[in-house]
Formats: C-alpha cells, sequence, structure tokens
C-alpha cells in the first residue's frame, strides 16, 4: 500500500513552479482559479464552470472574487499559463487550485504565502527536491494529516 503524503511548500519562483505543476498533472485534471481574472481570455472549449464543483471550492467569501474551473491537457496548459501570466500571479491570481482523477493535488492560497502551498498525493518528494534545487521552491516538508 502507497502512503498518501502532501507536502507544505515555499515557492520562490510562482511562474516556474506553477507551470510545471501544470505540466506534470495534464491530463484528466481541472485548474481553478480565484482573484481578478479580467485580464483573462480562455476559449470556450476550456472553461467547464464559474461555479465550484468536487473538490476546487472558492476561498475567499469577500470580497467575492472572479472563479473559473479550467479543463486542464496536456494542449491547454500553454494557453491558460499565457492567460494567467496575463493578469499576474503577484497579485490579481488569489488562488491556484488543481485535482486530478477526483484527488486534490495543488492548493495554493493567498498569492503562494509560504505554508499556505500545499500538493497531494500525485506529486513526489523527488519533483519537489528537483524543484528546490533548481530555485524554484526554497524548501518543502511533509504536511501534518488532518485530523
Amino acid at each position: 500500500m502507497t502512503l498518501k503524503i502532501s507536502h507544505r511548500l515555499d515557492v520562490r519562483d510562482r511562474p516556474a513552479f506553477l507551470h510545471r505543476l501544470m505540466v506534470e498533472l495534464a491530463g484528466n485534471a481541472l485548474l481553478s482559479l480565484e482573484g481578478n481574472l479580467s485580464q483573462c481570455r480562455f476559449t470556450d472549449d476550456v472553461v467547464i464552470s464559474h461555479d465550484e464543483m468536487r473538490t476546487l471550492k472558492r476561498n475567499t467569501l469577500a470580497p467575492k472574487q472572479d472563479f473559473v474551473v479550467l479543463r486542464l491537457t496536456p494542449e491547454t496548459v500553454d494557453p491558460i499559463f499565457k492567460q494567467v501570466m496575463a493578469a499576474g500571479l503577484k497579485h490579481a491570481i488569489i488562488h491556484v487550485q488543481i485535482e486530478r482523477n477526483g484527488v486534490p493535488e495543488l492548493g495554493a492560497y493567498d498569492n503562494f504565502q509560504p505554508e499556505c502551498v500545499v500538493t497531494g498525493p500525485g506529486i513526489s518528494p523527488v519533483l519537489l527536491d528537483e524543484l528546490k534545487k533548481s530555485n524554484v521552491l526554497r524548501d518543502f516538508k511533509v504536511a501534518e494529516p488532518k485530523q
């Protein structure tokens, strides 16, 4: 039996980190963005919903932010990422989540603040160590299991 371990991260390079995880998780995956998405132009075939679904929930109750759930496939990674960068990860996009096969694999909250970024069981410590060695991450640690 494989243990399902999650990690808490301290992200140094938000764009590089997000792009790498998008590539890594693309497939049977969904990505949600929450914040000021007025600069984003997503094609209709990529947008799944503007409402919460499955494990992808809003994280800011007030003031209500823009929210979108997008189909994350190898073909949609670059067009989505281009729009994310147009809006900006520093201030405009507050929360980013990715689920794959119904399992939460990335939660990056409060503009990627340390201790507010967590990965799911599909993200290996080997990948995180690689990202740390390339200065995309400052550090990571095993997350305490939820009670």
